[in-house]
Formats: structure tokens, C-alpha cells, sequence
């Protein structure tokens, strides 16, 4: 008897421990954040290129040539935090550690940037104004993956026509900054030289009407004065002049003397000068006589110097036609 009480008190409990609810996990959230500290962009690389595929280090630049110069920035908080690319291409005569880039200017120092935000537009330059210096946009580019930790900008840029000469001195620095909301990184690459460059343009014509033979070299004598000649250069210049070596008439031909003695029949000559002061007046030849070997850089616009004169002597024998042929202004470095 007393065992069954105890079996039935046990299968009691058991019931008991059964009917008695399950006990269920509980759990509530709190919201969790952070935010990465801003790591200031640097500056790795800066360098020029002649060519697009960036495999070939320009260090002797041209005006009028389009270059491409490739920063590789870096930012721990990935380049799409980097907001713009800064690079300047400027001269430093100093020949010693790079000095800070200078304010715009077409002789000097050209400002070139990448903005993110556009701004109207996303690349831009500035050499002061006027300027040749120019960027193709077209020609640009930008990392492919902007969510990568660090990348590459190409700025197209064509160097203007009075970059200032620096042959042999590599006088040119290139400078990049990296920039975002806190802090820029920056670098840069020395020693670069820019080539001589010079451009000329005259609309001007040298008609001497009508001369008499055997006549010339004689100040107010067939003379041509008034011609207008633009020069453009980031050098030192000389300014020359050279004649075609015949002129051809109607029927018959003159031959040009370039010693200017015109002692026989169909010859003749010229004389040249940058004004009509016949005393300074310079023997014209057939590859370049020079006239002023004094100029230096110029502005964008140029340097017009508009009273070039010309005096013309003629054989003594000279069969009547008209005769006509090349003069050639010419600058040349120096």
C-alpha cells in the first residue's frame, strides 16, 4: 500500500510538471552606430605624359601640344570622399625645392582642376586671360572605380604659346593637391623644360610702283615702309627676312642679288629694316638677313612692330614687265 501511494504521488508531480507553461527566450534591440574618423587624402604620384596610353614621361614640353598629366590620390575613406584635384604647371626659376605655385598667368603658371561637384564645369583651367593653355575635356578621365581606396586623374592640357623657354634650365615644377571636406594631401615632380615656340603673321603687300632703272639704295628711294609684323614667343627671338631668289614677270624673269650690287642685267636687290631709318638698313639674302635680334618673350597677343621698311635697287639693264615674288618675315630663336 504504502508503495502505490508513492507511485501515485510521483505520477501526481509528473502531471503537475506537465500542465505547467513552457518557459520562452525574451529579447529587446538597442540601436547600435558609428562613424569612420576623415582620413585626409595624400598625393602619391604626379607626372606628364606625351602620350595617352601614359607610357612615355614627357620632360621636354612643346607649346601648342597637348600633354597628359596623371595624379594617383589615395583616401582610407575611399576617392569618392576626395573631392577635388588641384594641379598647377608652373615655373620656377628658383632651380631649388619647388616654390609655391603662382596666380595665373600664360607665361608662368597654368591652374588646372578636376571638381567632383562640377561647378559648370567638371575640368577646368586658368593662365589668365587672354590664353592659349587649354584643357580637353574629352580627353580627361577619372579612377573607374570611385568605392576603391585610391586612383588615377588625367588632365588633357595643351601647353600655350608663351609658356616661358626654359631649354636646358628644366625650370618647370607640376604640383597636385588632393582635397576633401577635411584636409588636402599633395606632391610634386620638378624639373621639366619647356621648347622654344614662335609664331609670325603679316598681312602686309611691298608694292614699289614703278622704278627707274640702274636706281636705289638711297634713303626715300623705292622704298616700301609701313609693313606690320605680329610675333608670338616664349623665348628670345630674331626678327629676319629673306627674299625669293628669282621674281617672275610676264615674259621675263628677275634675279635676286643678294649682295646688292645688281652689276648685271635682270638683278636685283633689297634692303631691310624694322623702321624707315635708312642709316640702319640691313642686305636682304635668300635664307634669313637679320634685322633685330633683340626680341625676348611676348604676350599672348604679341609683339606687332609696324614700320618695317624695305628699299629696292634694280640693275641698270631691266627689260620692262612686272615683276613680282616672295618676301619672307621670319622669327627665329636665338
Amino acid at each position: 500500500m504504502r508503495v502505490r501511494t508513492v507511485l501515485s504521488i510521483l505520477a501526481s508531480l509528473a502531471l503537475l510538471v506537465s500542465l505547467a507553461p513552457a518557459v520562452m527566450a525574451a529579447e529587446d534591440t538597442v540601436s547600435g552606430s558609428f562613424t569612420p574618423a576623415n582620413v585626409t587624402p595624400t598625393v602619391s604620384a604626379v607626372e606628364i605624359y606625351s602620350d595617352a596610353a601614359l607610357t612615355s614621361v614627357a620632360n621636354s614640353l612643346t607649346p601648342q601640344v597637348m600633354y597628359f598629366i596623371k595624379v594617383t590620390a589615395a583616401d582610407g575613406n575611399t576617392i569618392e570622399d576626395i573631392d577635388q584635384i588641384d594641379v598647377e604647371l608652373f615655373y620656377d626659376a628658383a632651380g631649388a625645392d619647388p616654390a609655391a605655385p603662382g596666380a595665373p598667368n600664360a607665361q608662368t603658371a597654368a591652374n588646372i582642376t578636376w571638381d567632383k561637384d562640377g561647378g559648370g564645369s567638371e575640368w577646368v583651367i586658368s593662365a589668365g586671360s587672354p590664353t592659349s593653355w587649354a584643357i580637353t575635356s574629352a580627353n580627361c578621365s577619372i579612377p573607374g572605380a570611385m568605392t576603391a581606396s585610391s586612383g588615377d586623374w588625367v588632365f588633357a592640357v595643351t601647353l600655350g604659346k608663351v609658356a616661358t623657354e626654359s631649354v636646358g634650365a628644366a625650370d618647370w615644377d607640376l604640383y597636385a593637391r588632393a582635397n576633401d571636406a577635411g584636409g588636402s594631401g599633395e606632391a610634386y615632380t620638378r624639373d621639366k623644360e619647356v621648347l622654344w615656340y614662335g609664331e609670325i603673321a603679316t598681312s602686309a603687300s611691298a608694292d614699289f610702283g614703278s622704278v627707274a632703272v640702274g636706281s636705289g639704295f638711297a634713303d626715300n628711294t623705292n622704298e616700301v615702309t609701313g609693313i606690320s609684323v605680329n610675333y608670338i614667343t616664349n623665348g628670345d627671338y630674331d626678327q629676319q627676312v629673306k627674299s625669293g631668289a628669282t621674281w617672275a614677270g610676264a615674259t621675263y624673269t628677275g634675279n635676286y642679288d643678294a649682295t646688292g650690287a645688281t652689276g648685271s642685267s635682270q638683278q636685283f636687290s633689297l634692303n631691310a629694316y624694322i623702321s624707315d631709318t635708312f642709316a640702319s638698313r640691313v642686305q636682304v639674302d635668300t635664307t634669313g638677313a637679320s634685322i633685330d635680334a633683340t626680341g625676348t618673350i611676348t604676350s599672348e597677343t604679341g609683339n606687332t612692330v609696324a614700320n618695317n621698311t624695305l628699299w629696292l635697287r634694280v640693275a641698270s639693264v631691266f627689260a620692262i614687265d612686272t615683276y613680282s615674288g616672295t618676301i619672307t618675315y621670319i622669327i627665329a630663336d636665338r
